[in-house]
């Protein structure tokens, strides 16, 4: 009966050290949110094709607002003029995945709607992004209203 209360004491002493030295995470009050690493307004180069013709913007602005800690809304730049005028379009609920300073988001074909003029207008929205070593580098494609090609959109800027 002694060797039995001395092996569940041994036994009890064992347990009670596993628990005390384990822990959930190591760096609970260190990581950051994927989203609000890569929010921000970032200023820069827009290269806009439409059929085979490109334009490009200098100065335009992106905005990337977190949502949670890894979703984001990025808003479009507006660009073009006249006819070929695009207004700054909405792409909500983008996942965004990474750490250390290496991240990368994308959304799928997103369909929304926007009011110009008076006028709602649909559009979708491809989108693909990166902010790896300080350059945020988004390619996407914009089916605009009643246009019955895409407009392919590269973005790129130095945070």
């Amino acid at each position: 009966m002694k060797k039995f209360k001395t092996m569940m004491a041994m036994m009890l002493a064992l347990v009670s050290m596993c628990v005390a030295f384990s822990s959930c995470s190591s760096d609970d009050g260190d990581t950051v949110a994927a989203a609000k690493e890569i929010a921000g307004s970032y200023t820069g180069s827009l290269d806009m094709t439409v059929m085979g013709d490109p334009s490009t913007y200098e100065n335009v602005t992106m905005k990337i607002e977190a949502v949670d800690d890894a979703t984001v809304k990025v808003i479009l730049p507006a660009c073009g003029e006249g006819m070929m005028a695009l207004p700054a379009l909405e792409v909500p609920a983008v996942k965004v995945s990474g750490s250390n300073g290496a991240y990368a988001f994308a959304k799928e074909n997103y369909a929304g709607t926007v009011t110009v003029n008076g006028a709602e207008k649909k559009y979708t929205v491809t989108l693909q992004g990166t902010l790896k070593d300080k350059t945020l580098t988004i390619n996407y494609s914009v089916q605009y209203g009643k246009m019955p090609m895409p407009m392919i959109g590269k973005f790129v800027c130095t945070k």
